[in-house]
């Protein structure tokens, strides 16, 4: 009975999914938020009836990255903070890094969590996707700050408790040093560190 409804959220996950493409395509951003908002109810209970499945996790984490910049494309700060700090926290669960560049080296060391086939389950692979989150929810943070209000903190010890500017700072800080270190070591290459360096600097400019 387990398996049989785990497959079918599974089934009417990869439905919402195949919607959010293509109301995206489409330029119908309000549709494709609406078909992710679905998607991630899914995928919560999912992760819910297996919390400690990277699988699942990984998912969950997916589709809140790709639900903040449907937001963002809407306008709707809140939300896309919110969303962004939701995927963060799943790809950070994942990272053997926990975004600590002076930790990657050791986390290269590590076999990391098996995730399937689709999703990457190389500790760089994990490293690099929860860097780009924290770049994503940096620039998200800086655009978005007037629109914060009390209790919009962060669930990860490393960047509760601050400021909007310090946080963003640790979180660019911990995304570009991640990726500068795995360019060095890993098959990451320069783009993919200017890619993370180009959302910091974003993110600096709506500070500053």
């Amino acid at each position: 009975m387990f398996r049989r409804s785990t497959r079918s959220r599974t089934e009417k996950f990869g439905g919402e999914l195949d919607a959010v493409k293509a109301h995206t395509a489409a330029g119908r951003w309000q549709d494709a938020v609406l078909a992710s908002i679905r998607a991630e109810r899914i995928a919560t209970r999912l992760q819910q009836a297996e919390p400690t499945n990277p699988e699942n996790v990984w998912v969950l984490g997916s589709t809140c990255y790709d639900q903040a910049l449907l937001w963002d494309r809407l306008g709707k700060g809140r939300q896309a903070v919110s969303a962004a700090r939701r995927a963060l926290w799943a790809y950070h669960w994942l990272d053997p890094s926990k975004g600590d560049p002076d930790r990657v080296r050791d986390g290269l060391a590590d076999d990391g969590p098996e995730v399937r086939d689709d999703a990457p389950s190389a500790p760089a692979e994990l490293m690099a996707h929860a860097a780009d989150a924290r770049a994503r929810l940096a620039r998200l943070l800086a655009k978005y700050q007037r629109e914060r209000r009390p209790g919009d903190a962060s669930n990860i010890d490393r960047y509760r408790g601050r400021s909007v500017a310090g946080e963003v700072d640790l979180l660019g800080h911990d995304a570009v040093g991640v990726h500068e270190v795995l360019v060095e070591t890993s098959h990451y290459e320069q783009e993919d560190l200017d890619r993370v360096k180009k959302q910091y600097e974003a993110a600096l400019q709506y500070l500053y």
